[in-house]
């Protein structure tokens, strides 16, 4: 009995047992994972990374509405490393005090083009500069900045007027108006014929009419005029004078009477007539008185 269960056992191992339709499914379906597996994970792994970045791009990226964008895939963009912050040191500059601010003076003179120079501190009246260089110097009018507060000497100085000087106290922050007046007379100068220039020595003054300010003392004028000899005047100009000055430049033409010759008398005539015929000399005609 036994012999007939191990023989009937041996002769079914022999035939094959036919598989159903789902038990081969899942044959072929294992086999597929088993040669596509790999390849998939590798693509979906790209494919979600590629499209996590292109997704922060578009939220990072403010677009208008109303337009269609085509986006398409791209690597990720690195992200910069973080650097380390620049610490700057702001140096804030001191304001100046009233004390330190500068200041300025404005100089001015009559007549103008008077040279000056400016140096530190009062120096006594006929007294030289102990400095030879002036600490600022120029023509006027003429602006000097830049000074700090305190008092301050100004020469001046004008080719045919005496040299002179000023004193002037400054304070910070000030800017000062100094005019400074040469010792002078206005003189008004006029000619017939206007147009006239007029010298004082060899330098010109201008053109009659004309105004100018001199220095004081006696002076010698010419007025020069194309076509007619110069004319030449002496004045004395004093401080703070007005004098007035008018120049002729036509010249006066002398003219003498001419006086009537006398008409001879009837004797006359007949005298003449009768030495003429008798061959006597007439008598002469009078003499023209010059």
């Amino acid at each position: 009995m036994r012999g007939e269960e191990v023989e009937a056992n041996e002769r079914d191992n022999s035939i094959p047992i036919p598989l159903t339709f789902w038990q081969q499914l899942g044959k072929h379906f294992v086999a597929g994972i088993a040669l596509f597996g790999p390849a998939a994970a590798i693509f979906l792994t790209q494919y979600l990374v590629s499209r996590h970045g292109l997704i922060q791009a578009v939220t990072e990226t403010q677009l208008s509405t109303g337009y269609a964008i085509e986006t398409a895939k791209s690597a990720p963009e690195a992200t910069p490393a973080p650097t380390a912050p620049i610490t700057v040191d702001m140096i804030t500059a001191r304001p100046r005090s009233v004390t330190h601010q500068p200041a300025s003076l404005q100089l001015t003179t009559r007549p103008t083009g008077a040279t000056f120079a400016v140096y530190p501190g009062i120096i006594a009246d006929k007294a030289r500069p102990t400095s030879p260089t002036p600490l600022r110097s120029g023509t006027s009018p003429g602006t000097i900045d830049e000074l700090r507060g305190g008092n301050y000497t100004i020469f001046f100085h004008k080719d045919g007027w005496p040299d002179s000087r000023t004193e002037v106290e400054l304070q910070a922050g000030q800017v000062l108006p100094v005019t400074y007046a040469f010792p002078h007379g206005e003189l008004s100068i006029t000619s017939d014929l206007s147009g006239a220039e007029i010298l004082l020595g060899t330098v010109s003054l201008g053109f009659t009419p004309l105004k100018v300010d001199l220095p004081p003392g006696q002076l010698e004028l010419t007025a020069r005029l194309k076509n007619f000899p110069d004319r030449k005047q002496t004045l004395t100009v004093s401080d703070n004078s007005t004098p007035t000055i008018d120049f002729q430049m036509r010249a006066r033409q002398r003219t003498g009477r001419v006086r009537p010759t006398p008409t001879p008398s009837l004797i006359d005539r007949v005298g003449g007539s009768l030495k003429h015929l008798f061959g006597g000399k007439p008598t002469p005609a009078p003499r023209k008185r010059r």
